[in-house]
């Protein structure tokens, strides 16, 4: 797509019968290059076109109009960077504020469940272990805005994730029932030891007390 200094350029060129598609791009490259002072690249240009065109004197102000155009056409450019970057800060707060919204509607929701399972029954709690207990792991996608949880019907390809589950489940239960005993019965032994090391204790003491007795009675 043209710039607005390009479109102008040609139509100038058309206006001066010189060949826009021939030297308009040769201009503009001409003023585009940014390692030389741009009344001196404007300059430059104009002897290009003085070369061909049919009366030099109509370019005596055309330097000026080069010049003149291009800082429009910058400034035209810095403005529009300007207003995309507005643009952009603007989607990104908005994005933002959508996130920060989504955020306390979640901890709202999370909120109103939690109150109300602080509200219920204890048969409703009651069915409710009991569901879970069935079905294993619910989401929060299976349980209604009051904590309760919804069974829903299953397809065939789910029931695969149900079984593993309650197997997951099991293997849980049963490792949790090991540790248990294994807690109980050191427990247990320690607790023997224990009395075994105060009944040693009780033993050493009596003896020590009837030795006394013993060696009061010879005296």
């Amino acid at each position: 797509m043209a710039t607005s200094f390009e479109t102008w350029l040609c139509s100038r060129l058309e206006e001066l019968s010189i060949d826009s598609e021939v030297y308009g791009e040769y201009v503009s490259g001409i003023i585009a290059d940014p390692d030389s002072d741009l009344a001196d690249r404007c300059a430059t240009a104009v002897d290009v076109l003085r070369a061909v065109a049919g009366d030099e004197a109509a370019l005596d102000t055309m330097a000026g109009e080069l010049e003149q155009k291009w800082i429009e056409q910058e400034k035209e450019l810095e403005q529009k960077k300007i207003q995309e970057l507005e643009a952009s800060k603007l989607r990104l707060l908005a994005e933002k504020e959508e996130e920060l919204k989504l955020v306390e509607i979640n901890k709202q929701k999370e909120a109103e469940k939690a109150q109300a399972r602080l509200h219920m029954s204890k048969e409703e709690l009651a069915q409710r272990d009991k569901i879970l207990r069935e079905y294993g792991s619910v989401g929060d996608s299976e349980m209604d805005e009051d904590g309760n949880v919804i069974v829903r019907a299953q397809k065939t390809e789910d029931l695969g994730a149900v079984n593993t589950n309650r197997t997951q489940g099991k293997v849980a239960e049963q490792a949790m029932r090991e540790k248990m005993k294994k807690e109980h019965d050191a427990k247990v032994k320690r607790e023997k030891e224990l009395l075994e090391a105060d009944r040693l204790r009780k033993d050493k003491s009596a003896k020590r007390t009837q030795k006394r007795e013993k060696q009061r009675g010879c005296g």
